[in-house]
C-alpha cells in the first residue's frame, strides 16, 4: 500500500468516526434541551448536528486530496485540502460569531438543570474533547492541517457546550448573566483560532514561503554532504503541510553527467529522509566556478556558458578539425567541461586503433595542434582507452 494511500485511509476513518459521534451527541441534546426547555441546548444540539456539513466536506476532501500526481494535477491534488480548511476556518468564524451573537441578545434564560440535560451536556465535553485528540493526533502524522481544523471544529463544539453547561448552573443559582459572559469567551477562543487558520491556509495557497528557520535546516542538511557545496536559491511551497522544494547546489566542476545526477538525488533522499514534511524535492547542479560568479548578474541576461557552441556544433567542428585521426579518435563521445565561460575537453582515443608502431606522445600532441585553431576550446585533453 502506496503512503498516499494509507494517509487516505486514516483521513477517511478518522473523519466518519467523528461524524457518527456528532449525529449521536446531535441529537441527544437537542432531545434534552426540548425536555430541560433549554433553547441554549437545542442550539448547541443543532451546532453538533452542523458538524456532519463539515464532515462530509472533510471526508470528499480527504478521498481526493491524498491521490498522487495526474496529468491535469502535476503536484498531486493536496491543495483540495488546503481550500477545505480554508472553507472551516470560515464556518468556524461563523460559529463564533453567531455564539456572540446570540448570547447577548437572547433574553434571560428560563431553563432548567435536569439531570438529563446536564448529561448530555458532560457526555458532550468529554466526548468531544477525545475526538479532538483523536483528530489532531491522526492529523500531526500524515500531515494534514485540514484534518487539525477539523478537529478544532470538533472542540469548538466542546467549548460551546461547556458555555451552555456554566449558564445552566448560572440560572439555577440566579445568575442569568453567566451563560452570557461564558459564551461570549467561547466565541472570542474559537474566532481567534479560526481566524490563525484561514490566514495561514490563505497564505499556503499563494505559495508563501515555509518557515526560514526550516530553509535553513534544510540548506544545512545539503551542505553537509560531501562534494556538495554551496545550497542556493532555494525555493520552497506548502500543500496541506508538505512542502515542495526546488534548489541548485554546487558540485566539482568535472563532475560527469551520471555523478551530477547521483549528487542530486543524494541530496534530495537525505533532505526527505532528515526533514519528514519534505514530499519533493528538485535539484539544480551547477558547477563550483559559479561559486565566484552566482552573485553578479549578467547584463545580457545571457549567463556567459550560453555563448559558448552548444554539443552538435563542437561535434561537427571537431569531426573536420580531427578527420586525420578519426580511425582512433571518438568524436561523438568527447566529454565536455563547460566551465562558467570557457570550455575544456576531454577528447577520448583507442590504442588499438592507433597504427602500428605508432608513438602515443607525438599522436597526442598532433591532435591538439589540430584543435588550436579553435577560439572556444580553452583546453583539451586526450585520454587514450587501452583495451582490457
Amino acid at each position: 500500500m502506496t503512503k498516499h494511500k494509507q494517509e487516505q485511509e486514516i483521513a477517511i476513518r478518522v473523519t466518519l468516526v467523528g461524524a457518527v459521534w456528532d449525529a449521536l451527541l446531535g441529537l441527544a441534546k437537542i432531545v434534552a434541551g426540548y425536555f430541560s426547555q433549554s433553547q441554549a441546548l437545542i442550539a448547541d444540539g443543532i451546532h453538533s448536528l452542523s458538524d456532519l456539513v463539515t464532515d462530509v466536506f472533510v471526508y470528499f476532501a480527504s478521498a481526493n486530496s491524498r491521490q498522487g500526481p495526474d496529468e491535469n494535477h502535476p503536484y498531486g491534488h493536496l491543495r483540495f485540502e488546503t481550500l477545505t480548511t480554508v472553507f472551516l476556518g470560515m464556518v468556524l468564524t461563523i460559529v463564533a460569531l453567531s455564539i456572540a451573537y446570540e448570547s447577548i441578545t437572547a433574553p434571560a434564560s428560563q431553563a432548567q438543570l435536569t439531570w438529563y440535560g446536564l448529561a448530555a451536556l458532560i457526555a458532550t465535553i468529554v466526548i468531544k474533547e477525545a475526538i479532538f485528540h483523536y483528530t489532531k493526533k491522526a492529523g500531526d502524522k500524515i500531515g494534514s492541517k485540514m484534518l487539525i481544523a477539523n478537529a478544532w471544529h470538533s472542540r469548538s463544539d466542546a467549548l460551546s457546550s461547556i458555555a451552555v453547561l456554566i449558564g445552566l448552573i448560572g440560572v439555577y443559582f440566579g445568575y442569568p448573566w453567566a451563560d452570557m459572559v461564558a459564551s461570549i469567551v467561547v466565541a472570542l477562543l474559537i474566532g481567534k483560532m479560526a481566524i490563525i487558520m484561514v490566514w495561514e491556509n490563505l497564505a499556503e495557497l499563494v505559495d508563501t514561503a515555509p518557515d526560514p528557520k526550516l530553509i535553513a535546516q534544510i540548506k544545512a542538511t545539503a551542505n553537509s554532504l560531501k562534494h556538495v557545496m554551496a545550497p542556493h536559491d532555494v525555493r520552497a511551497r506548502s500543500m496541506a503541510g508538505k512542502i515542495y522544494l526546488d534548489m541548485h547546489i554546487h558540485v566539482p566542476s568535472h563532475a560527469s553527467v551520471s555523478e551530477g545526477h547521483y549528487l542530486g538525488d543524494l541530496v534530495a533522499y537525505t533532505i526527505k529522509q532528515a526533514h519528514s514534511q519534505v514530499q519533493d524535492v528538485m535539484v539544480h547542479i551547477d558547477t563550483d566556478e559559479k561559486i565566484q560568479t552566482d552573485s553578479f548578474a549578467h547584463p545580457s541576461g545571457k549567463p556567459p556558458h550560453l555563448k559558448l557552441p552548444a554539443r552538435h556544433q563542437i561535434v561537427a567542428d571537431l569531426g573536420f578539425l580531427l578527420r586525420q585521426h578519426s580511425a582512433y579518435v571518438d568524436v561523438k563521445n568527447t566529454r565536455l567541461h563547460y566551465l562558467d565561460n570557457h570550455l575544456e575537453l576531454e577528447i577520448i582515443a583507442y590504442t588499438d586503433k592507433t597504427p602500428e608502431g605508432a608513438d602515443l606522445t607525438k599522436t597526442t600532441a598532433g591532435i591538439l595542434q589540430d584543435l588550436q585553431t579553435t577560439h572556444y576550446i580553452h583546453k583539451a585533453t586526450v585520454l587514450w582507452t587501452f583495451p582490457s
